[in-house]
């Protein structure tokens, strides 16, 4: 897969309070019918030019005149068009999705009414959720569809506001999981979805080349990784992000970065000037040859203890370290990978 491409429609339910103001200006195909059942059925379509704002919009065609506006940041819209001759006004209602669609229901006074669209010519595409973000479209965190390189759909969960949002869940390792993972190809292709409730053992396994920074979560035991700790790298290319996947199976931790200090370095924050850890790994393991052991590209860099999971040794422990020295997992943590 060479590239893969985010678009930006999702299956999220996020409160259309967070929603972000949406461009309304541009080219649209209205599309409408005479029944009135939620979904457009062998509808007549008409290309129209849109200008204006979401205060007020309007658009002028041979035949008709459109004007409306937009209410809710954007979210619901109102406009009616009418027939330069004979004189016949219809009224239109709905909302939009983040794609930039909006549909909903018409009337007009003879009692005729329907169901339409107004989809964008072209509509918006992303690369990532961070364009999605960078681009005004995003409507909180949630759960976006992927499209690959193939055209197959994956949902995937997108973290919109922390660290300065537009993160992509890319790995989990759910808190009842046992350790002794040796490849990241013992991991699922089902992608995790909630990562406040994580149950899947799962990994992107696709090309890691529309993204360029990286977060890694362990000891994660409440909703947005509570109690949990952070590593960071920033401007990654992607031979260091696929490095950084590859520390979630112990073999290839080991053959791919024989020193401790051959994985990626990291930071514990965002913050301008933190200190860069060589390797994410604790400095006094700093002249180690890499383990077994473990899994995770973080490596005490917090506290003792502290990974993503068992490797080889005590492999029953179940689920991301307690970060307490000589304590193993419990089943109580889970560890969470994004990137952005």
């Amino acid at each position: 897969m060479k590239k893969l491409a985010l678009t930006i429609s999702s299956l999220l339910a996020a409160n259309i309070a967070t929603a972000q103001e949406l461009p309304i200006a541009g080219d649209y195909v209205l599309t409408t019918d005479a029944i009135l059942n939620g979904v457009v059925e062998s509808g007549s379509s008409q290309d129209i030019s849109i200008t204006g704002d979401k205060e007020h919009f309007y658009a002028d065609t041979a035949s008709q005149f459109m004007s409306g506006s937009t209410a809710q940041k954007g979210n619901v819209i109102n406009f009616k068009l009418s027939d330069k001759t004979p004189s016949n006004t219809q009224y239109f209602v709905g909302n939009v999705d983040v794609q930039g669609t909006y549909s909903g229901t018409w009337f007009a006074a003879n009692g005729n009414q329907g169901d339409w669209t107004l989809s964008p010519v072209q509509p918006t595409v992303a690369t990532s959720c961070n364009d999605i973000l960078a681009s005004g479209l995003s409507q909180g965190d949630g759960v976006y569809d992927l499209y690959d390189a193939s055209g197959e759909v994956v949902s995937m969960y997108c973290d919109m506001t922390t660290d300065g949002g537009g993160w992509t869940l890319v790995g989990s390792y759910p808190k009842n999981e046992p350790g002794g993972k040796s490849s990241i190809n013992q991991y699922g292709d089902i992608p995790e979805t909630d990562p406040n409730n994580v149950t899947k053992l799962w990994l992107f396994k696709g090309d890691l080349g529309v993204f360029s920074d990286v977060r890694e979560q362990v000891s994660c035991a409440s909703a947005n990784c509570g109690g949990g700790y952070n590593v960071y790298g920033v401007n990654f290319t992607t031979s260091e992000l696929e490095l950084v996947r590859y520390t979630w199976g112990y073999n290839e931790r080991v053959d791919f970065m024989h020193m401790r200090t051959d994985k990626p370095d990291c930071t514990k924050s965002l913050a301008p000037g933190a200190e860069v850890i060589p390797g994410c790994v604790s400095p006094k393991y700093a002249s180690m040859v890499n383990t077994h052991t473990l899994v995770g590209w973080q490596n005490d860099v917090h506290a003792d203890y502290c990974w993503v999971a068992r490797g080889t040794y005590a492999t029953g422990s179940k689920g991301s370290g307690q970060c307490v020295n000589r304590v193993e997992p419990n089943g109580t943590q889970w560890a969470l990978l994004w990137m952005r």
